[in-house]
């Protein structure tokens, strides 16, 4: 007969290969097939996993000599479109890891409007993403290494351009 201390070892490697199998599974889709609810929280791990592959296009812009931002599109617990920021490899001021992620996402659904996606990003979007994204649809974004909820603009809000802060800042100063 096992002894206890056998006995728990078992049951933790048991506890271990079934998280496993439905971190698996919740990467390819396949926990919408297990019986999971539609819009339900992604579990700790998972949510790893998403704030990791934001992590990986941020370190992969950089290594690319650009600015050290990265994103992550989810719909479905699955991720739809990834995002290296590629503003100065592409020339592109619009380039923002955000939008290259929505863009990817876009293209790969074959489909402007996202609802229920999820945005992972390793720093708050600017006001220009955000609208971007309130405008597919998008209806999460969770930023940083913790996945901090920073909500999202509704479709139609305008944020004030940064010029506006910095004329605002001025302003005040003897000419």
């Amino acid at each position: 007969m096992p002894s206890a201390c056998h006995r728990r070892q078992a049951r933790t490697a048991t506890r271990s290969s079934r998280l496993r199998r439905r971190t698996i599974l919740a990467f390819t889709g396949a926990s919408l097939a297990a019986g999971d609810p539609v819009g339900a929280q992604p579990s700790g791990e998972t949510q790893r996993f998403f704030v990791a592959e934001a992590m990986r296009m941020k370190e992969e812009a950089v290594a690319r000599g650009d600015q050290p931002y990265g994103a992550v599109l989810v719909v479905a617990g699955v991720i739809a479109g990834y995002g290296p920021s590629r503003v100065n490899s592409d020339r592109n001021p619009d380039a923002h890891a955000e939008r290259i992620a929505l863009w990817d996402a876009q293209k790969r659904l074959g489909r402007q409007v996202l609802d229920g996606a999820v945005v992972y990003a390793t720093s708050r979007p600017c006001a220009a993403c955000q609208r971007a994204l309130a405008a597919a649809r998008v209806e999460r974004m969770l930023v940083g290494p913790m996945a901090d909820d920073a909500g999202i603009l509704p479709v139609g809000a305008v944020a004030p351009p940064p010029s506006s802060i910095i004329l605002a800042a001025s302003s005040s100063d003897p000419v």
